[in-house]
């Protein structure tokens, strides 16, 4: 069994690794607050473990591999504001594919699949990240190959 996975940013070059670290993570819409009083934002999300993949093995062309997804708390601090585009976060059910972070100024950027797009204003800010119970097999791998 492999130690949770905990990590903080506090630049850009942190979100890089973040952003990398949750690439394809599965969040679901219910699972985003924002904490307008204490300046927080927090959400839970289902990571893929690109993390467990050896990249130098050969991978089975019957899609026989078995993959890992873990649950992963996200928490930044120091946010002003919380703009949503092209999807909507007030729908308990919707689920969104996370595909990376960006850094800008003083905006945080979370792009999802399908042109969606949360907008973190900030202001004295950092992000934490944290594994949390026990990861679950899956034989799906995400691919970003286009057709």
């Amino acid at each position: 069994m492999t130690q949770p996975l905990k990590l903080m940013a506090i630049d850009a070059e942190d979100v890089q690794v973040i952003s990398s670290v949750l690439q394809d993570a599965i969040v679901p819409a219910c699972d985003m607050t924002f904490h307008k009083k204490d300046a927080s934002f927090v959400m839970a999300v289902q990571r893929f473990k690109w993390d467990g993949i050896n990249p130098l093995l050969p991978r089975a062309a019957n899609d026989t591999d078995v993959y890992e997804r873990i649950s992963c708390a996200i928490e930044v601090q120091g946010v002003q504001q919380v703009q949503f585009s092209g999807m909507n976060p007030n729908d308990p059910a919707a689920m969104f594919e996370l595909l990376a972070l960006k850094l800008e100024g003083d905006h945080l950027y979370f792009i999802f699949a399908g042109e969606g797009q949360m907008r973190l204003t900030l202001a004295d800010w950092s992000m934490k990240l944290a594994d949390f119970g026990e990861a679950w097999p899956t034989t799906y791998c995400p691919s970003h190959e286009r057709p």
